[in-house]
C-alpha cells in the first residue's frame, strides 16, 4: 500500500522553486558577463572592457582560466595590465598551476621586466614570495637566488651585514680618536707664545691708531688744493658769526626800547616822563605803541639796512666755512635756512614789525629764504 505524499501548500512551493531558478540564473548571467569582459580585453576593446565593468560592477576581473593579467602577460599586453591594475585585479591571483601574474611575467624574458614585472612588483611586492605547485617563486623565475621568502636566510644575511658594518664603523672610530690624540699631543710639545697683556694690546691700538692718523692727514695735504684768497675760514668763524647776529639783536632791541621812550615822552607831553623800559604790547593803549615798533631798516638783515636778497645770501655763505669743508657749510647753511625761514621769522619777530611794514619785511625774507636754498641745493 503507498504512502500518500504529504500535501504542500501551492504558494510555498512556487517559491521554493523559484528561488533556485533566481540564483542560478544571476550567477549564469553574471559568468556571461565576465566572458565577455575577457573577449573585449582579448580583442583590445578597453573602452568597451572598463564601461562593461562600470555598468557591472560586481564582477571579477580575475575570473577565468588563465586570468586576465596571467593572459596580458603572455600576450604581451601592456595596455590591459594597465586597465586590470586600475580596476582593481590581484596580481597575487593564481591560476591552476599556482602561478601568480608575477610568474607569468618573469617567464616572457627580460624585454617583459619593466613593462610587466615592475608594475605587478609595485602593486603588490608580498607577491614574490608566492610559491606555485612546483615550489618556484618568482625571484627564482628570474634566477634571483634562494627564494623570496627565505626570511630566516635573509636575517642571518642582514645581521652579518650589520655586524660587519659596525666592527668597520668601530675601526674608523678608533683610528680618528688615535689621530686626534696625537694632533693634542704634537700641540701640547710645541712652546705656546705668552697671550698677549691688557697694556700692552691698548699701547699697540694707539700706536697704530696715531700711524694712521698720520698717514691720512699726509695724504690729505698732498691732495688738497691750494685754497683761494679768502677763503681761510674755520669753524670757530660760524660760532663768531652767531655772536654777532645776537650782539646785532641786542643793540637793535636797546635801541628801540630807547626810541619807544623818548617818543612816549614826546607824546606824554606833561604827563612826566616815562619809564625807560616800554610795557609790553598787549598792555599799551591802542595806537600808542605804533611809533615805536620796527621798520625794514630797523630788522636786523645781514647786510645793514637791507638790499638784494641775493647779496645778503652770498654775504652769509661767504661768513661760512669754506667749500673745501663740505660738511660743515651745509650744517652752517641749514641754520641760516631755519633762522630766515618766512615762517619761522614771522612766528619770532610778528609783533615788533610795523603793520605797514610787515608785507615789505616778509617779502625781503622769503626772497632771502630762497636764495639760500638754492645755495644749499648747489651743494649736493
Amino acid at each position: 500500500m503507498s504512502n500518500p505524499s504529504p500535501q504542500v501548500p501551492e504558494g510555498e512551493a512556487s517559491t521554493s522553486v523559484s528561488r533556485p531558478k533566481t540564483s542560478m540564473a544571476s550567477a549564469s548571467r553574471r559568468q556571461r558577463r565576465e566572458r565577455r569582459f575577457r573577449r573585449y580585453l582579448s580583442a583590445g576593446r578597453l573602452a568597451r572592457a572598463q564601461a562593461l565593468l562600470q555598468r557591472h560592477p560586481g564582477l571579477d576581473v580575475d575570473a577565468g582560466q588563465p586570468p586576465p593579467l596571467h593572459r596580458a602577460c603572455a600576450r604581451h599586453d601592456a595596455p590591459a595590465l594597465c586597465l586590470l591594475l586600475r580596476l582593481g585585479a590581484d596580481p597575487a591571483h593564481q591560476d591552476r598551476h599556482g602561478d601568480t601574474a608575477l610568474h607569468a611575467a618573469a617567464r616572457q624574458g627580460p624585454e617583459a621586466y619593466t613593462d610587466f614585472f615592475l608594475p605587478l612588483l609595485s602593486r603588490c611586492p608580498s607577491a614574490m614570495g608566492i610559491k606555485n605547485k612546483d615550489g618556484e617563486t618568482p625571484g627564482q623565475i628570474l634566477g634571483w637566488g634562494p627564494p623570496w621568502d627565505s626570511a630566516e636566510e635573509e636575517d642571518d644575511d642582514e645581521a652579518s651585514k650589520e655586524r660587519e658594518w659596525r666592527q668597520k664603523l668601530q675601526g674608523e672610530l678608533e683610528d680618528e680618536w688615535q689621530e686626534v690624540l696625537g694632533r693634542f699631543a704634537d700641540d701640547a710639545a710645541r712652546d705656546t707664545p705668552e697671550p698677549e697683556s691688557f697694556a700692552a694690546w691698548s699701547d699697540r691700538l694707539a700706536r697704530e691708531h696715531a700711524q694712521k692718523s698720520q698717514q691720512q692727514q699726509r695724504a690729505a695735504g698732498s691732495c688738497r688744493p691750494p685754497q683761494a684768497p679768502g677763503a681761510g675760514h674755520s669753524w670757530r668763524q660760524q660760532e663768531e658769526e652767531q655772536r654777532l647776529f645776537r650782539e646785532r639783536a641786542k643793540a637793535k632791541e636797546q635801541e628801540l626800547r630807547e626810541s619807544r621812550a623818548r617818543r612816549a615822552r614826546e607824546a606824554g607831553g606833561d604827563r612826566g616822563p616815562e619809564p625807560a623800559r616800554a610795557r609790553p604790547r598787549a598792555e599799551q593803549p591802542g595806537g600808542a605803541g605804533r611809533g615805536s615798533l620796527w621798520r625794514f631798516g630797523d630788522v636786523p638783515w645781514p647786510c645793514p639796512g637791507g638790499g638784494d636778497p641775493e647779496a645778503m645770501a652770498a654775504a652769509l655763505v661767504a661768513r661760512g666755512p669754506p667749500l673745501e669743508e663740505q660738511g660743515a657749510l651745509r650744517r652752517y647753511l641749514r641754520v641760516q635756512q631755519v633762522r630766515w625761514h618766512p615762517d619761522r621769522f614771522l612766528q619770532r619777530f610778528r609783533s615788533q614789525i610795523e603793520t605797514g611794514e610787515l608785507g615789505r619785511v616778509m617779502g625781503t625774507v622769503t626772497a632771502l629764504s630762497q636764495a639760500l636754498n638754492r645755495h644749499a641745493e648747489a651743494l649736493k
